[in-house]
């Protein structure tokens, strides 16, 4: 099986991608910045170069406790719209796509409904400016 993993840290890369290739998956590594659309675009095209891309599993995250908000909004948000939105244009029909998230996002109040319709209907490239996400 042709497996495309991908992280901003080579050394997790690395330390991922052993294990499967001891397993005999044939593994690609792709350093990704999944704040920067260039780089998940990138990815993206390294993965349909390959072959057919069945299946997405966006994992990238960051708590709180981790990092301050604007990363959180960049890695957890606008990372997330990004990698869906660039797959989505390269994935094959029957294909399918997950996002692993946190149940932080549960720990709140839930969001205006106004608020989630803006969400739901902005570009990657505009939830950046959303007041409700500023």
């Amino acid at each position: 099986m042709q497996v495309v993993l991908a992280d901003v840290t080579d050394s997790v890369l690395d330390a991922a991608s052993a294990p499967l290739r001891e397993e005999g998956h044939d593994v690609t590594t792709h350093r990704t910045d999944v704040t920067d659309r260039t780089s998940v675009d990138d990815l993206a095209e390294v993965a349909s170069r390959l072959g057919p891309v069945r299946a997405v599993v966006h994992t990238a995250g960051l708590s709180p406790v981790q990092a301050p908000a604007d990363a959180v909004i960049a890695v957890d948000l606008l990372g997330a719209a990004s990698v869906l939105d660039a797959f989505g244009r390269v994935v094959s029909p029957g294909g399918a796509g997950v996002v692993i998230a946190s149940m932080a996002g549960h720990l709140m109040p839930p969001m205006p409904a106004v608020d989630e319709a803006a969400i739901a209907g902005a570009t990657p490239s505009d939830l950046g400016s959303l007041a409700c996400v500023t």
